[in-house]
């Protein structure tokens, strides 16, 4: 099983429901995920907007993936602050 999550301090914040009870004890493998270029942002906006409404779901993860970068990128200035 392989998921997605986002470090808060001691906390790791999953971007899934994972189907095994609370308190289940598991082992993680840290990976970093690379962000993508601001340039690979517009192409995918500027796809997005050619594609049919049908095709626009990718829009909705795309946005998540803003919004994953734009908090860790809002966590790290405070720890950098709380420093």
């Amino acid at each position: 099983m392989q998921t997605k999550g986002i470090k808060r301090g001691k906390i790791i914040e999953l971007l899934e429901e994972l189907n095994i009870p609370d308190g289940t004890e598991i082992i993680i493998k840290v990976q970093a995920v690379q962000g993508i270029s601001e340039q690979e942002k517009l192409q995918k906006m500027k796809e997005f907007l050619q594609t049919p409404r049908e095709g626009r779901k990718e829009l909705v993860k795309i946005l998540n993936e803003l919004d994953q970068e734009r908090h860790a990128h809002w966590d790290k200035q405070m720890d950098n602050q709380n420093v």
